[in-house]
């Protein structure tokens, strides 16, 4: 069986939500984890490169992913909690996160399939996974190691409050000057660029990534 050309890693998490009638209902999602999903749906050669809990929320993502078509030998599932979204409004949305010492935490590239790395294409990075220690760290790495191989890479910071620390803010300069393209929504450039317009702030982005091609979105707009 032929390997996957494009990877996407990161982390695949539940989100609950509450609902109007007082109860949390659980999705499973991601921001990664879709991104594989719609890929495979839309006849990619693709695979979610990550790890998710034992139990049944990991398991709903688990079979998410398997009916979406995805390659599930890059799909870890392992032995810690998951990570979870809690998101008590959608309109205005707030959120916060729980997943201390989670499942995608400790995703291990050494458990890929042997030449995946020959194999990729297009290797995708992006959202909170680049701020949760030590898997951010972890796929920084991979991502100059890939570029090194000549694997194109794809990035989408799609910000969130979490991501307003040091820590993030070197990963995030790192992944600019790798990536090849860049996905970034007018959201996302008022928590990566505060203070700044959009005009100023894609042309700071402009400056900072300038062999990326770069998509940018302006929510329901877009």
């Amino acid at each position: 069986m032929s390997l996957p050309h494009y990877l996407v890693f990161g982390e695949a998490l539940t989100d609950f939500i509450l609902q109007d009638d007082g109860r949390w209902q659980d999705y499973p999602g991601g921001s990664c984890w879709n991104v594989a999903r719609v890929a495979a749906q839309l006849g990619c050669s693709a695979a979610f490169a990550g790890a998710v809990s034992q139990d049944r929320f990991g398991d709903a993502l688990w079979q998410g992913a398997e009916m979406a078509g995805l390659d599930m030998r890059y799909t870890q599932q392992l032995p810690y909690p998951p990570l979870l979204a809690m998101v008590p409004s959608t309109r205005p949305p707030q959120y916060f996160f729980i997943g201390d010492n989670s499942a995608d935490l400790h995703f291990d590239p050494a458990h890929l399939p042997a030449g995946w790395d020959q194999s990729v294409r297009i290797a995708h990075f992006g959202c909170i996974s680049l701020a949760r220690e030590p898997l951010a760290s972890r796929l920084v790495q991979l991502a100059r190691q890939l570029t090194a191989q000549g694997c194109r890479i794809a990035f989408d910071p799609n910000f969130r409050n979490t991501m307003r620390t040091p820590c993030y803010q070197a990963h995030f300069n790192a992944m600019l000057s790798l990536a090849d393209y860049i996905k970034v929504a007018d959201d996302d450039l008022f928590g990566l660029y505060p203070g700044l317009g959009k005009p100023a702030a894609l042309a700071t982005l402009r400056r900072q990534a300038p062999q990326a091609s770069i998509l940018f979105t302006q929510g329901a707009d877009a």
